[in-house]
């Protein structure tokens, strides 16, 4: 995505390597986020995605006091992440609720 970004360079871009999932990117990313005394972040992803990475982010990030925005990429849709997209919707707000315990879990 940093690619696709046509936005400010200069400033640090976090990443978080462990993650399998947006929720876990977010729930993960959020504690390197808080050491580093971030308050603003801004997630890049491709446009589809955009509605998951607001609801995960959105919520946990503003949990901890920071402001999240989302922007999306200039990147074309497959029809395989419509599906991917579509089948991942459902199972949102269970994989919220793991997030918020992962992040309790880690104090």
């Amino acid at each position: 995505m940093l690619l696709a970004w046509p936005g400010r360079r200069d400033v640090e871009l976090v990443l978080e390597p462990t993650a399998a999932s947006t929720v876990e990117n977010a729930s993960r990313s959020l504690p390197l986020l808080l050491e580093r005394g971030v308050r603003e972040a801004c997630v890049v992803c491709a446009p589809l995605h955009a509605y998951r990475v607001r609801f995960f982010f959105g919520r946990l990030y503003a949990s901890a006091g920071v402001e999240c925005d989302v922007r999306p990429a200039p990147v074309g849709a497959t029809p395989a992440a419509v599906v991917w997209e579509l089948g991942a919707a459902v199972v949102m707000r269970r994989q919220l609720g793991a997030a918020r315990a992962e992040l309790e879990a880690r104090g």
